[in-house]
């Protein structure tokens, strides 16, 4: 599954601004690596990139993180920032549960590639299956970000709209 079909998931609808800026803010990168597997942002030693699976309890440090720097502006207090963590592991584990099936599908999927004929048929099963997986985490994935949205004032979501479109005015 592409990065892109979590992040897509925050490109329309009236609650474009709201989904964008706690997606992007707080959850999308994790939650997207915890889905593919890979939780390397970080550079490893002598400048290398250092791609390495991302686990569950990487992915909620990460998260608690991020969402203390992007709520730090917002005069969110500590019971929000607890709540907005909490919702975050949540959608976190059950992704993790997900992205062992995606693995099967992409194991499967090389399989059928890999034989001696190809097997139509079992192809497009095979994308179903991924295409209902995408949409099982796009929908998870939303009602996190509705959750998070949920916990905080209009004030404050404002805010980090403002703050979501001057990061990335630059």
């Amino acid at each position: 599954m592409k990065k892109t079909v979590l992040y897509g998931l925050v490109g329309g609808g009236a609650l474009v601004a709201v989904l964008a800026t706690l997606g992007t803010v707080l959850a999308a990168r994790p939650i997207a690596a915890a889905m593919q597997g890979v939780g390397g942002f970080h550079r490893g030693w002598g400048g290398h990139r250092g791609f390495h699976a991302m686990t569950p309890e990487a992915a909620k440090d990460h998260l608690q993180v991020a969402t203390k720097w992007a709520l730090r502006d917002v005069d969110a207090s500590e019971e929000q920032q607890e709540r907005v963590n909490a919702i975050a592991a949540g959608a976190v584990d059950d992704l993790f549960r997900l992205r062992q099936r995606h693995q099967e599908n992409r194991d499967s999927f090389h399989a059928q590639l890999g034989g001696a004929s190809i097997d139509r048929a079992a192809l497009e099963e095979i994308r179903k299956s991924e295409m209902a997986l995408a949409d099982e985490a796009s929908k998870r994935f939303v009602r996190a970000l509705a959750d998070m949205a949920d916990v905080l004032t209009p004030e404050q979501r404002q805010a980090l709209i403002e703050r979501f479109h001057r990061h990335h005015e630059r």
